[in-house]
């Protein structure tokens, strides 16, 4: 076999082994990231509240930070729906995210998840007391230069 043919080999497989390594690595980030469902960790601390609400129904205390991570600044953003499943304390701080239903990008995905989990919601409240709530939030992004997160459901 020629050795320019065997270096092209080693290196390919060298390429899928460090791909291996990096999915690993997402899928352990991801566990932290968008909630424990699915992984080998969690408590009831952890458990999803009961009560659902639609996203209509709570408001951001400040604007939401929707930042892409792009390799290159001439690469276009992606465009897409991304839907997750938010658990929003009684502080409205979010506990956790779980992706429902991919944009088909994980960027995009992974960039929503991001800033749901750093947003601040003001508190939902029943009978004036503040309790936790569990919402599906659509996180709509339109290609930009850049995100302004004017409001959760469009970027």
């Amino acid at each position: 076999m020629h050795f320019g043919m065997m270096r092209a080999l080693a290196d390919t497989r060298i390429e899928m082994e460090n791909k291996h390594t990096r999915a690993i690595a997402i899928a352990t980030l991801l566990c932290g990231v968008l909630g424990t469902e699915g992984c080998a960790t969690g408590s009831e601390a952890d458990a999803w509240p009961d009560k659902i609400v639609s996203s209509s129904q709570l408001r951001l205390a400040e604007p939401l930070q929707l930042r892409m991570p792009r390799r290159n600044t001439n690469d276009p953003m992606p465009n897409g729906t991304a839907v997750l499943r938010v658990h929003v304390d009684e502080r409205g701080a979010v506990r956790k995210t779980l992706l429902v239903s991919s944009s088909g990008s994980a960027a995009l995905d992974g960039a929503a998840a991001r800033a749901l989990v750093a947003a601040r919601f003001v508190p939902y409240r029943e009978a004036g007391v503040a309790i936790p709530v569990t919402t599906l939030m659509p996180m709509n992004v339109k290609a930009s230069a850049q995100c302004r997160g004017l409001s959760p459901l469009d970027c």
